[in-house]
C-alpha cells in the first residue's frame, strides 16, 4: 500500500516535542494525497507524525526513522507503515495510496475523531466518571514521558543501516565489560568491589557532566538502549569505565606499588586504552564536542587534550578514595562479614571521584590556562609527565620481592580484553568509513547565532555560544552533506525563505542528523593507531608477564591460642588415669618431654652476629 519514492512526493516528520496523550488518528491531506495515522503506536515511536506530500522545502525527521504503526481499526489495517531510509539518505520518502473501492470509506473513517482510551480501554469501565479517566491518562502519560526519559530504545537494524561502526562499538563493550564482572568474580573478595565502585564511578560522572552547564560540552550517538533523556548509552555505563578502569587497576596491582602511587600508574593506563578509542570514536561521529567551549577549544585530531587530562585525574581520584577509605573503615585485611562497610568504600570511591579530580584541574590546568595563558595541550602533557615520575620513583624503590616474580600463567580475562581492545581498533580504522556515516540523535542545539553562554573561570567568566551557529561552525569531522536540501544542512532558527516567512519553529532544533567527512589523509590515521596501539600493547604486556601475581586479599583470621605442651600432656596423663584408677599422688603435672611435642619444619639456625633477611629486593641481593 506504501510506495518509496526518491524526492518530492510525501515524508514522514516527527516531533518529539508532543506526548502520547496528543496523539490521534489524524489524516493530512495535500493535494490528493492522504495517510491515516492510527493513536496507538510501538513504544519507541511516543511521537506526533505528520505526512507532508509535495512540500517546498525539505525538512529533516527529528526521531528514529525505522517504524511500523499498529492497531489501525477495520479495513485500515492493511495500512501499516514500515518504512526504511534510503540507502545513502536519512530521510524516509513515502506515497501512499488508496485502493479506489476503499477510498470513501477510508476518507470517512479518517474524519471521525476517535480516542484511544476510550477505544481500547474505558469501553470495559463504563461506570468510571470522565474526571477519573481523565486522572488516569494523565498519570499514564506521566509515567510513559518517564519511561521514555530513562531508556530509550532504537533498532538495531536501523543503527547498522546508519551507524554500523557505533553498534560494533557497543557490541564489543558490552562484551569486554562482561569479561571484567567474570575476572571480577572468580577473583572475589575486594576485585568484585571494586567493579561496583567503578560501575557507580561512571553513573555519577556521567550524570554531573550533563547536568552541570559548564561541563555539558558533548553529545554522545543513539546507542541500541540510551539511557537519562537520549544522553547516555548503555555501554558508556557498562563497557568503557570497566575497561577504562578495572583493566589498569588490576594490571597494576602487579608491580606491587604504594598507594600513593598506584593511583597516578592507574590514570596512566587509562590513558592509553582511551587514546584510540577518543581518535576513532569522533571521527565515527560516536558523540559531538561543543564548538566553542574554551575548555576544549585545543584540540588534536579533532580530540580536546582536557579529554586525556580529564581520564587520567579521574581514574587517579578512585584509586585513592578506594585505599584511603579501606584504611580508615575496614584496614588492610578482608573481612567478608564486613561487607557492608567494603561497599561503602566502594561507594565512597564511586561518588567522590569526581570531586577529588576535578580539584586536579584546579591545582594545574585553571592556573596555567586560565591565568597565563597557557595552551592546553602544555598542561596536559606536563600533567601526564608528573604522575610518569611519581610511579618510576615508586618502581625504583620498590622493595617488594613479590614484585619481581615472574609468573608463567599471567593471561587472564583482562589480558585478553585489553588484546580485544587494541585489536577492535586496529581493524576499524582500516575498514571504517566515516563519509558513509549518518549519526541521528541528540546533539548539540542548533539556534541564533549571537546566543552566548557563560563559562567560570579563574579571570572570571568568559563566554561561549550556546547553540551551534548553522553558518559559522568549526567542526571538521562532522558536515550536512547527507542531508537533502539545497544546502545540504538542516533547517535554521529562524531561517527566512524568499516569500519573508519563516520556516520551523521558535525553539532550538536539537535531534537532527549529522554525517561524517572523508579521511583526509587515511594512512595517518592507520599509522597513528597501528604504531600507539602495538606500542601500548608491549606495555601491557611488561605489565602482565613481567612482573609479579596478582596480588590476593588477605583474609582477616581469628588469632589461635598458643600451644601449650605441659597442658596437653597434662590432659593425656588424667584422660589415661581415669580409664585405669591410680593412686591421686602418682598423677602429677610434668613437663613435656622431647619426643612428646608435636614436630614441626625446623627453621635454619642463624648465627647469632648475622642480622636478620627480609622479604625484600634488596636484601635478596646483598645475600648473593
Amino acid at each position: 500500500m506504501l510506495e518509496r519514492v526518491g524526492t518530492g512526493r510525501g515524508r514522514v516528520v516527527f516531533s518529539p516535542k508532543e506526548t502520547v496523550a496528543d496523539l490521534g488518528s489524524v489524516c493530512l491531506r495535500r493535494r490528493g494525497a492522504s495517510l491515516l495515522l492510527p493513536r496507538f503506536l510501538t513504544p519507541d515511536s511516543f511521537f506526533f507524525i505528520a505526512v507532508l506530500t509535495r512540500f517546498p522545502t525539505r525538512l529533516p525527521s527529528t526521531a528514529p526513522l525505522s517504524w511500523k504503526a499498529h492497531s489501525c481499526p477495520g479495513p485500515f489495517c492493511a495500512l501499516r507503515l514500515g518504512a526504511r531510509r534510503l540507502r545513502g539518505s536519512p530521510f524516509v520518502y513515502l506515497r501512499p495510496r488508496v485502493p479506489q473501492r476503499l477510498r470513501g470509506r477510508f476518507l470517512a473513517k479518517m474524519q471521525q475523531p476517535r480516542d484511544f482510551t476510550e477505544t481500547y480501554v474505558f469501553r470495559y469501565l463504563p461506570e468510571m466518571t470522565e474526571e477519573t479517566k481523565e486522572a488516569l491518562t494523565e498519570k499514564f502519560a506521566s509515567f510513559v514521558l518517564l519511561a521514555d526519559w530513562l531508556c530509550k530504545y532504537q533498532d538495531p537494524a536501523q543503527i547498522l543501516e546508519n551507524h554500523w561502526s557505533f553498534l560494533a562499538c557497543e557490541l564489543v563493550f558490552f562484551f569486554l565489560a562482561a569479561i571484567t564482572f567474570v575476572h571480577a568474580w572468580r577473583r572475589g573478595g575486594r576485585y568484585l568491589y571494586a567493579w561496583i565502585g567503578i560501575f557507580i564511578h561512571a553513573l555519577n560522572v556521567e550524570n554531573l557532566t550533563y547536568w552541570i552547564p559548564q561541563m555539558n560540552n558533548f553529545w554522545q550517538a543513539q546507542g541500541i538502549f540510551t539511557l537519562f533523556g537520549s544522553r547516555m548509552p548503555l555501554y558508556i555505563l557498562f563497557g568503557i569505565y570497566h575497561v577504562f578502569d578495572y583493566c589498569t587497576y588490576v594490571m597494576v596491582r602487579k608491580l606491587y606499588l604504594p598507594w600513593w602511587a598506584e593511583g597516578p600508574a592507574v590514570g596512566l593506563c587509562a590513558v592509553m586504552l582511551d587514546l584510540p578509542y577518543d581518535i576513532l570514536g569522533v571521527k565515527l561521529l560516536w558523540w559531538q564536542w561543543h564548538d566553542t567551549d574554551p575548555n576544549i577549544f585545543d584540540r588534536s585530531y579533532h580530540v580536546p587534550w582536557n579529554s586525556y587530562y580529564f581520564h587520567a585525574s579521574f581514574a587517579c581520584a578512585f584509586i585513592w578514595l578506594l585505599h584511603g577509605s579501606r584504611r580508615l573503615l575496614v584496614g588492610d585485611s578482608y573481612n567478608w562479614r564486613k561487607f557492608t562497610r567494603e561497599f561503602l568504600c566502594a561507594a565512597i570511591a564511586g561518588l567522590g571521584a569526581f570531586w577529588l579530580g576535578a580539584l586536579q584541574f584546579v591545582l594545574i590546568y585553571h592556573p596555567a590556562h586560565d591565568v597565563f595563558q597557557v595552551p592546553t595541550e602544555l598542561t596536559t602533557l606536563s600533567f601526564l609527565g608528573l604522575y610518569a615520575v611519581i610511579v618510576f620513583a615508586a618502581d625504583r624503590r620498590n622493595r617488594t620481592l613479590a614484585a619481581w616474580h615472574h609468573v608463567s600463567m599471567w593471561f587472564d580475562e583482562v589480558c585478553c580484553a585489553i588484546c580485544i581492545h587494541y585489536l577492535f581498533f586496529m581493524i576499524l580504522v582500516v575498514v571504517g568509513d566515516p563519509v558513509n556515516t549518518v549519526s541521528l540523535g541528540l546533539h548539540q542545539p542548533i539556534g541564533p547565532c549571537n546566543a552566548t553562554q557563560s563559562v567560570q573561570t579563574l579571570l572570571g567568566p568568559l563566554q561561549k555560544k550556546k547553540y551551534l551557529c548553522i553558518d559559522d561552525y568549526d567542526e571538521a569531522y562532522l558536515d550536512f552533506h547527507c542531508v537533502p536540501g539545497r544546502k545540504n544542512r538542516p533547517r535554521a532558527f529562524g531561517q527566512i525563505q524568499a516569500d519573508g516567512k519563516k520556516l520551523g519553529v521558535d525553539a532550538p532544533l536539537d535531534w537532527y542528523e549529522i554525517c561524517g567527512t572523508e579521511w583526509g589523509n587515511h594512512a595517518e590515521y592507520i599509522f597513528l593507531i597501528w604504531s600507539t596501539s602495538l606500542l601500548f600493547l608491549a606495555v601491557f604486556f611488561q605489565l602482565g608477564a613481567r612482573s609479579g601475581p596478582l596480588p590476593e586479599d588477605s583474609i582477616f583470621s581469628t588469632p589461635k591460642a598458643p600451644f601449650n605442651a605441659s597442658k596437653t600432656v597434662y590432659e593425656e596423663e588424667r584422660l589415661s588415669c581415669e580409664a585405669t584408677p591410680e593412686p591421686k599422688f602418682e598423677v602429677r603435672r610434668r613437663k613435656a618431654k622431647k619426643e612428646d611435642t608435636p614436630k614441626g619444619p625446623k627453621s635454619p639456625k642463624t648465627p647469632k652476629d648475622s642480622t636478620p633477611k627480609y622479604n625484600t629486593r634488596s636484601s635478596a641481593k646483598k645475600s648473593t
